[in-house]
């Protein structure tokens, strides 16, 4: 009897237990190793797109966007590429893209590209303290090596990626984000300098910057994104900081080349803890302004699905097919009767995606449906 007792007790539980199952949810891959030109063990943390693994889109290639201090926003990032390119979103404001976090312990010395003992209102340091903060800096070359030898060749050899790099940092992150700009232009398609430490050194590399400028290469499209804080919160007390950043937009703006495009953010009600999360977002709207068009403009005219991705080659400087996705909703709303029926012009899409993508069984049971009706 007691056991009877005790089995009608626990039998709510156990009909709970089997009507809740859980799944691990994964949201990429972290990767450690040991870098041969580090010297240490380093992470880096991997997304591919939605649409990277399916059977169809084997031959498509994505951008790369490589984000510094990847332990704390490789996941947040992940999430807003996600949700501006992916169809799970119904949103294609900015195409696809693999997220590379790069893991930086040592942030003083990875992230400044030379040595200083500056602090951020421009004066030397002078407490025993802020000298010992600002010890082994200047790391910045070295670990520029082993982005470009390690992280890139392991990342173009392993994942199907299109050449268009993007570089994402944030304070002492934007620091070397903006000095690789300008210093090394050719590793990097686009730049997103969130808040940088600009006032390095005495803002060093804001001075520099027109001489450095001069001798961007004009070979192709080069994009460069900073934002900044609303000082106001602080009193006054980054007005060096605030100052520089300000400043290397000005020199951004007297160079004369159309190969070289620049935005200052200035974001109101932000600190400098706060900022990267709109920055994240308007830096990749800015960096792809000209990137979408309305699924309504192409089922009107299916021939600006081509035109319009090689006007974006032009504009941004991104060289890419059309994407699964998009013929996937345009053949959806060309072929659903509650939708915006037009056999015409569906079969006219489903042909050209076929071009692009020969695999794919949806396109091609679509297709079947057309002739069978026809």
């Amino acid at each position: 009897m007691k056991k009877t007792i005790l089995f009608l007790m626990f039998l709510p539980l156990l009909s709970m237990a089997q009507q809740f199952k859980s799944d691990p949810v994964e949201n990429g891959v972290r990767i450690k190793f040991n870098s041969r030109i580090m010297g240490e063990e380093r992470t880096i943390w991997i997304r591919v797109p939605a649409s990277y693994n399916e059977a169809s889109s084997s031959t498509q290639t994505y951008p790369v966007v490589y984000v510094l201090d990847g332990k704390s926003a490789f996941f947040p990032v992940t999430g807003v590429v996600s949700f501006m390119s992916e169809k799970d979103h119904v949103n294609y404001q900015i195409p696809e893209m693999i997220i590379v976090g790069v893991d930086t312990e040592n942030r003083f010395r990875d992230l400044t590209p030379n040595a200083s003992t500056r602090q951020p209102n421009g004066e030397e340091a002078k407490t025993p303290e802020q000298k010992l903060m600002m010890q082994g800096s200047g790391g910045g070359e070295k670990f520029l090596k082993f982005l470009r030898e390690e992280v890139f060749t392991y990342i173009e050899k392993k994942y199907r990626t299109n050449p268009f790099r993007i570089y994402v940092g944030h304070s002492l992150g934007g620091l070397t984000a903006t000095y690789t700009f300008l210093k090394h232009p050719e590793l990097f398609n686009a730049t997103i300098s969130i808040d940088p430490s600009l006032w390095w050194d005495g803002a060093k590399y804001v001075n520099d910057a027109p001489a450095l400028l001069k001798y961007l290469p004009a070979d192709k499209m080069r994009k460069y994104y900073v934002s900044v804080i609303d000082s106001i919160s602080y009193g006054g007390r980054l007005q060096f900081h605030t100052n520089a950043i300000f400043n290397i937009g000005k020199a951004m703006g007297a160079v004369n080349s159309k190969n070289l495009q620049y935005k200052v953010d200035y974001i109101p009600n932000t600190d400098h803890s706060s900022i990267p999360m709109l920055s994240w977002y308007n830096g990749l709207l800015y960096i792809f302004d000209g990137y979408h068009k309305s699924h309504f403009d192409y089922m009107k005219d299916p021939d600006l699905i081509e035109s319009h991705f090689k006007e974006i080659e032009t504009k941004i400087g991104l060289k890419m097919n059309p994407p699964q996705d998009i013929f996937e909703i345009l053949v959806h709303y060309l072929t659903s009767p509650d939708r915006y029926p037009d056999p015409v012009k569906a079969r006219k899409v489903l042909n050209m995606s076929l071009k692009y993508y020969p695999e794919s069984s949806y396109f091609k049971d679509k297709l079947k449906a057309l002739d069978t009706k026809s």
